[in-house]
């Protein structure tokens, strides 16, 4: 039988990574990874290709803003976003 259904206490501890995404530092990341694989690793430059090339822009009633490039964060929803971040957390801790 289940906890709950003999009225057990039950402890649910829910994590939220949702902000950690913004937080990746590219060049952080960029740095540590060529350390380990190497500055002429071509996995790694089409890596930043995937995490750089990004922007945001903002309209207010018409106007745009300046288009300013994102240098932390990775896209939202990305399959590799889980990886990204792992690589990027164990890097900064094991690396510092």
């Amino acid at each position: 039988m289940m906890s709950t259904d003999q009225c057990k206490p039950v402890i649910l501890a829910v994590l939220d990574l949702s902000a950690a995404f913004d937080t990746v530092d590219h060049n952080v990341l960029f740095s540590r990874l060529k350390d380990i694989f190497g500055p002429s690793c071509k996995v790694l430059e089409r890596f930043r290709s995937y995490l750089e090339q990004r922007f945001d822009i903002m309209s207010i009633r018409g106007m745009l803003s300046d288009v300013q490039f994102l240098l932390t964060g990775e896209p939202q929803g990305s399959v590799l976003g889980p990886l990204v971040l792992t690589m990027y957390s164990r890097l900064v801790w094991i690396i510092a």
